[in-house]
C-alpha cells in the first residue's frame, strides 16, 4: 500500500488517473447504473493505465 501512495505523491499522472477513477465511481454510483464487469473495468481504467504505462515514459525535464 505504501508503494502505491508513493507512486500518487510522486507522478501527476498516476494522481489524475485516482482522480478520474473517484469521480467515475461518484457517477456512476449517483446515477445507479448497474453494476456489472463493464462499469467496473470503466473506472478502474485510468487508474490502470495511470500505473502502467507510466514507468515506461520518462520525464524530459529529468533527462540530464
Amino acid at each position: 500500500m505504501s508503494v502505491l501512495l508513493e507512486r500518487i505523491w510522486r507522478e501527476p499522472a498516476v494522481a489524475i488517473g485516482l482522480l478520474t477513477s473517484i469521480f467515475l465511481l461518484v457517477v456512476a454510483a449517483v446515477t445507479g447504473s448497474g453494476w456489472d464487469a463493464s462499469v467496473i473495468l470503466g473506472i478502474l481504467g485510468p487508474l490502470a493505465a495511470a500505473l502502467g504505462i507510466r514507468p515506461l515514459v520518462t520525464p524530459v525535464a529529468g533527462k540530464k
